[in-house]
């Protein structure tokens, strides 16, 4: 078994969906501010962006990894053959 087989650890990933979370919601305000400044047909666009972003950053947030079962096996400890002289 390797160090590097190891999963992600569990600050990581929850850093990784918070950062997720921040950028879509980021683009949420982007979306309002949008909506109030541009006076065009495509201020629909950025009303629905307003109103399905946060559901998209939500699910976002609360996808992990999935945990794979019987990865992570045991480490037995290695036994020494040689003989010490002991004084």
């Amino acid at each position: 078994m390797s160090v590097t087989s190891a999963p992600e650890s569990a600050t990581l990933d929850q850093d990784a969906r918070l950062r997720r979370y921040l950028i879509t919601m980021g683009i949420r305000t982007l979306c309002f501010i949008l909506l109030v400044v541009v006076d065009a047909w495509w201020r629909w666009f950025f009303l629905v962006g307003a109103a399905v972003l946060p559901y998209i950053a939500v699910v976002l947030a609360n996808s992990r990894a999935p945990r794979v079962v019987g990865r992570v096996g045991t480490v037995l400890p290695h036994v020494d053959d040689v003989k010490h002289l002991r004084s």
